[in-house]
């Protein structure tokens, strides 16, 4: 009979049996004899003295069965229509292994997180292998730093690495007669440490934008970044300009960009390394012409430059008062200096995409006469024009209206003493202010106010008050110490008058009624302090 062509394969599908040997399912298929009706099998297993041989007759050229992990060997031969064996073929070793290791945690190929910036302890974890006694664990690091190989009997292994760093990690099931896996399971994963810090970014310094930087944190080697423009029709930030994995800190910005608002986010990147937060920063890109010659131009500017928005305004005005009145009743005329001083709040806000805005101020005065704190107040609310004079210059007008108090001191002529009672009308106001800018810090302002005293709030007689002028001139000079806030000092001449009708005379100098005004003035010469924050 020609001798046999075995061809035999192990399935890998594993069980435990009833008994508590772990078995393994194989099978076996060999090339059909000629004229073989059956065939007989032997197994026995080659590393086990006085092994016990199992025999089995099959009619198909095929067998499978449960064997425990092992070294065997194996005889097949045919037998004829009658029954008759041929000869027995010579003895075939195999092995039945292990199963594989089934690798769980880390799965193949994972990035861990780790939140420290040197090492990390690690627990690696795996499904038992049904047979096995033992496993063998080898980790090493991508870089050959670590070479770990273990011998344990637990399904898990902790061990501390490195940050930043790729690890290969393989394990095999091993019984105590030797017995291996099939084959050693590997698998890789990277433990990243912890984020990288943000990048600063450096908000520009003007809206004449050529270029974005920011800075390059620890470990940092590459950079993804995005800008947008703000889009006020659809009021979403629409990107522009993007990159990813780029080397350099910095962006060029083009002239071909339209002005408006933008944002530029940057995050920062290394390898095995947890990528930054990202950072973020708006700015503005001017419209219209953005050449060196402009910026030069506009830089200059920036002394007397207001931004578009809400911004708010506080002063004190130091100074001698310098008192007159004349008061027709009693036909006495009264004057007196004291020191004194104003105190002054405003709000105000400019169109971003208009001259036009409005400023609306508060004043509150007081000066100490004859033992008696005399206090009285003012307020404005007025329009703003602005018109760009020339490359430095800027003419701003005002007009609105106003309220204002003086105090109406009057004496009396036959017992001497005086009386003091408040005098407040109201009226249109008008203004005008020149700025010119010296330096982008050091700006100059030259401004006068008139106001016209129309109605009558309030007086001592209760008549009615006859129209006077009230004025204010000054010079300030202002230095911007950055582009919210702005410091100024300087000088200002302010005249505050007020007219009102006579009453009834005192009938000791006269016998006319209702002759005359009477008069109160307020006048002096301020050293001014004033401060103006962009909110």
């Amino acid at each position: 009979m020609r001798s046999l062509f075995l061809i035999f394969s192990f399935i890998l599908i594993s069980e435990v049996a009833l008994s508590e040997t772990y078995r393994r399912l194989v099978n076996f298929e060999w090339e059909t004899i000629e004229n073989a009706k059956s065939y007989e099998l032997e197994i026995f297993q080659s590393n086990k003295k006085d092994s016990k041989k199992f025999s089995f007759k099959i009619k198909d050229a095929a067998w499978n069965g449960r064997l425990s992990a092992g070294k065997y060997q194996m005889k097949l031969r045919a037998l004829d229509a009658r029954g008759v064996p041929g000869e027995w073929g010579s003895p075939i070793d195999f092995d039945v292994n292990l199963e594989n290791v089934v690798l769980k945690s880390p799965a193949p190929n994972t990035n861990l997180n780790s939140k420290e910036e040197k090492s990390e302890e690690v627990n690696l974890v795996w499904a038992p292998v049904g047979g096995a006694d033992t496993y063998q664990v080898e980790v090493h690091s991508e870089d050959g730093k670590l070479d770990k190989v273990e011998l344990i009997t637990q399904t898990n292994y902790k061990i501390t690495l490195p940050v930043a760093t790729r690890f290969n990690w393989k394990v095999s099931a091993i019984n105590n007669a030797g017995i291996t896996s099939d084959a050693v399971s590997v698998a890789q994963f990277s433990l990243l440490a912890t984020k990288i810090e943000k990048p600063k970014i450096e908000k520009p310094e003007s809206d004449f934008v050529r270029e974005l930087k920011w800075s390059r944190p620890t470990f940092a080697d590459r950079f993804d970044f995005a800008v947008s423009r703000y889009n006020k029709k659809t009021n979403k930030w629409e990107a522009v300009l993007n990159g990813k994995d780029q080397k350099e800190e910095m962006i060029p910005i083009g002239e071909n960009l339209p002005g408006g608002d933008y944002k530029v986010s940057v995050r920062a990147k290394a390898n095995l390394r947890q990528n930054s937060d990202i950072s973020s920063e708006t700015f503005k890109i001017r419209n219209g012409l953005r050449t060196p010659a402009a910026e030069y131009t506009a830089m200059v500017r920036k002394s007397i430059e207001r931004v578009s928005g809400w911004y708010g305004i506080a002063s004190y005005l130091i100074t001698q008062i310098n008192y007159a009145s004349v008061y027709q009743e009693t036909q006495t005329a009264l004057t007196y200096n004291a020191v004194g001083g104003t105190g002054r709040l405003g709000l105000g806000w400019f169109s971003p995409s208009s001259p036009w805005g409005f400023l609306s101020i508060l004043d509150v005065s007081g000066f100490v006469y004859n033992g008696t704190n005399l206090t009285f107040a003012s307020f404005e609310a007025s329009s703003v024009w602005r018109k760009t004079l020339g490359e430095r210059g800027e003419l701003r007008t005002q007009a609105g209206i106003y309220y204002k108090e003086i105090p109406g001191t009057f004496g009396n002529a036959i017992t001497g003493t005086t009386n003091n009672d408040l005098i407040a009308t109201v009226g249109p106001h008008v203004g005008a202010e020149y700025w010119y800018s010296m330096t982008p810090k050091l700006g100059l302002q030259a401004n006068a106010h008139l106001y016209l005293s129309a109605i009558k709030i309030k007086t001592p007689n209760g008549q009615a008050v006859d129209p006077s002028i009230s004025t204010q001139f000054g010079f300030l000079g202002s230095w911007r110490f950055n582009s919210r806030f702005t410091g100024l000092a300087g000088y200002a001449r302010r005249e505050d008058k007020i007219r009102y009708k006579a009453g009834t005379t005192n009938s000791l100098f006269s016998s006319s009624s209702g002759s005359g005004n009477n008069e109160s003035i307020v006048q002096g010469d301020y050293l001014n302090f004033f401060a103006e924050y962009a909110f």
